[in-house]
């Protein structure tokens, strides 16, 4: 099963219809939605062999700062 080494994330099954229930306006079973049960995964990733989802990835992961720029170098002119 997938799971998120640090918060447990893990898939859970929640309720999902397509719109809204007797959408049709006529009464509310001709044209009702169908309401099934929908599995939601978390977002994992793998990191020096272990699983984090990414709100997780974001703390254990060292931040990246970008090399500073360096002043041009000024070359002499031609004389």
């Amino acid at each position: 099963m997938a799971v998120c080494l640090l918060c447990n994330k893990k898939t859970h099954k929640t309720s999902w219809s397509r719109h809204q229930k007797g959408s049709s306006g006529a009464s509310e079973w001709p044209l009702r939605a169908q309401i099934h049960k929908r599995i939601q995964k978390p977002n994992l990733h793998t990191y020096k062999g272990s699983k984090f989802c990414t709100k997780c990835l974001r703390l254990v992961k060292p931040t990246w700062v970008a090399p500073k720029v360096s002043e041009t170098v000024k070359t002499p002119a031609a004389v």
